[in-house]
């Protein structure tokens, strides 16, 4: 399974799981960064760059840049279906290839175009359209860092 990360569960694993304090869970998400497994979008690392708490986490996405691609023309073409939706329309970028949008959108579409599963901590709440909302309008697999966890059948 290819995992698609949100800004929001990179916080939860730099800012909750320290390295040294959870060294095989750590093992375990490096291995899924090795093989391809986990990825995400130019508009996280964006997110990432402009919300550093200081705990590693910007270093390590520097580092691991190639994690964060940019829209390609697929994913560009299913924004176009996301954006008719009325619900969503609020998160609508005046430029499709606007780097400066919220990533939410993006993270659909990129999951949507590599058949993976969203990993975010925002929940759906009302009528807000978050995340989970976009991926459940879509068919799209979406959950949590601990839903991760599961799927890969890690246990600590």
């Amino acid at each position: 399974m290819k995992y698609i990360v949100d800004t929001s569960s990179f916080q939860q694993l730099f800012g909750c799981y320290k390295r040294v304090r959870f060294p095989s869970l750590w093992k375990e998400f490096d291995e899924l960064v090795n093989c391809g497994a986990i990825t995400s979008i130019q508009h996280v690392m964006r997110e990432i760059s402009h919300r550093d708490k200081g705990n590693g986490e910007l270093e390590w996405a520097k580092k691991n840049s190639d994690l964060f691609p940019s829209i390609t023309e697929n994913e560009t073409e299913f924004l176009r279906e996301i954006f008719k939706e009325p619900r969503v329309r609020h998160v609508v970028p005046t430029d499709i290839r606007d780097t400066q949008a919220a990533a939410d959108p993006y993270l659909v579409a990129r999951a949507r175009s590599i058949k993976g599963m969203v990993i975010t901590q925002e929940r759906e709440r009302g009528n807000r359209v978050r995340i989970p909302t976009i991926c459940n309008q879509f068919g799209i697999k979406c959950g949590t860092l601990d839903d991760l966890m599961a799927l890969e059948g890690w246990s600590f």
